[in-house]
């Protein structure tokens, strides 16, 4: 699956944990606040388990073509659309949270970000499995990527109207998408 004038290969990306500060150092998606993250505090928050970090890579190759940072965030229950889901999660709702996706400028527009993005979801799911949370939640950037997260089933929070509204993927999405 080689995008036409590119050397990206979908067939041959792996996605792991951040193995070293190395394999993020150059990476450059073009958002400055996403390369400022990446570039100082990446490595060091994933070191110290304020969050986690995958990054999609070559076969045979360290650099990050791609990456994604998970850790888990607590919001309002007045967040929710559903009125009963407001009260069951009255005390607080749990999530795992989206910190960052972003693919290398490069990489751009050949699907690498809907493959980070599937793993992310499957890496969610794996874990209700075993925890119980309400499901997963991000920032959006940009009304582009609220389109796009739209499309993948995430809900612009209740009584979000900022520039960067609160979107959530309730658990029993993840359920349907993977769970069979």
């Amino acid at each position: 699956m080689t995008a036409a004038g590119s050397s990206l290969d979908l067939d041959r990306i792996k996605i792991s944990p951040l193995p070293s500060k190395e394999s993020i150092h150059k990476f450059r998606c073009g958002e400055a606040d996403i390369d400022h993250w990446v570039g100082n505090k990446a490595a060091k928050w994933h070191t110290q388990n304020r969050s986690k970090v995958f990054i999609a890579h070559d076969e045979g190759s360290q650099t990050a073509r791609g990456f994604y940072s998970l850790s888990f965030s607590t919001e309002e229950g007045s967040k929710l659309a559903s009125h009963q889901d407001r009260s069951i999660w009255s005390s607080g709702v749990p999530l795992i949270y989206l910190g960052y996706l972003a693919v290398q400028r490069s990489c751009q527009c050949e699907g690498l970000g809907t493959l980070l993005l599937m793993n992310c979801l499957q890496r969610a799911y794996e874990v209700s499995r075993h925890v119980a949370f309400y499901g997963m939640g991000l920032r959006s950037l940009n009304e582009k990527t609220t389109r796009l997260y739209q499309k993948y089933g995430f809900g612009i929070a209740a009584g979000e109207d900022s520039k960067h509204p609160l979107m959530i993927l309730p658990i029993w999405t993840l359920d349907d998408l993977f769970g069979g």
